[in-house]
């Protein structure tokens, strides 16, 4: 449902990414690792018709990103890390608006809003103005607005920023709910216990390029390290575990 081949994108002289490819299938949760600045939410934004990438193909549900941006954005739902609300809609206005642009039929929009606002504990401030809101309320607004479309592939970019732990949970279920629904999930993330959890399989994304990509335990296996969790591995994959070792000895910490 993803498929990325050589994929190069630089702003200036900083080499954003760096000749990525990777395969994601359908029904496959896959999780985007990266430390701030490793190309991450350039990534993403290439995948969305956001950006064009200076070289490579990325394809979206068969669409080529380049050729046919229109059948790509049809088929995806997108959750950027600082998502744009319109505030002096409501939120209910907002998510109208949103499957309308989407195509979806009135009647089915209506109930699909409904569901989403009643998982989200949004129904009592359905009518309050987006400008008005906590982080938390307008973040599950924004992923509401990226599912309503029902699309197949869906991009998360730091999707539980300002979320509190019952939220989290929740959007657990949702993420599981889209993989039985054989739907496509693209997670970049820095909440790892999230992403050992949800996800299939995970990328390290370092200076641009792909490091590591393979379930937990085939990341073990390359990095020789058996019993190490997530955070060992992304540090190890990153090449962050010598660079934090050197900075605490610069510091004169010790690792505990």
């Amino acid at each position: 449902m993803i498929q990325l081949d050589g994929v190069r994108h630089a702003f200036g002289d900083v080499q954003a990414l760096d000749g990525v490819s990777l395969s994601v299938a359908p029904g496959e949760v896959f999780g985007l690792l990266g430390a701030n600045g490793s190309g991450k939410s350039t990534l993403n934004r290439c995948i969305a018709t956001l950006l064009r990438p200076d070289e490579g193909r990325i394809e979206v549900a068969g669409h080529d990103v380049a050729e046919d941006p229109d059948g790509a954005r049809a088929a995806l739902g997108y959750l950027a890390e600082f998502p744009v609300l319109y505030p002096s809609l409501s939120a209910e206005e907002f998510l109208r608006f949103v499957a309308g642009v989407r195509g979806v039929p009135r009647e089915e929009a209506a109930e699909r809003i409904d569901r989403w606002l009643a998982l989200f504990e949004l129904e009592g401030a359905r009518g309050l103005r987006l400008g008005g809101y906590s982080q938390g309320m307008g973040r599950k607004v924004a992923l509401a607005a990226a599912l309503v479309g029902e699309p197949q592939v869906v991009l998360l970019d730091e999707p539980t920023n300002g979320l509190d732990p019952p939220s989290v949970w929740l959007f657990r279920q949702v993420i599981a709910n889209l993989k039985q629904q054989g739907r496509t999930v693209l997670l970049s993330s820095h909440v790892l216990p999230l992403v050992q959890e949800a996800c299939d399989r995970v990328g390290v994304l370092a200076n641009g390029r792909l490091t590591a990509v393979g379930t937990l335990e085939e990341l073990r296996e390359q990095a020789d390290r058996p019993q190490a969790d997530l955070e060992e591995l992304f540090l190890h994959h990153s090449g962050l575990d010598r660079a934090m070792l050197e900075r605490l000895a610069d510091a004169g910490l010790r690792r505990s």
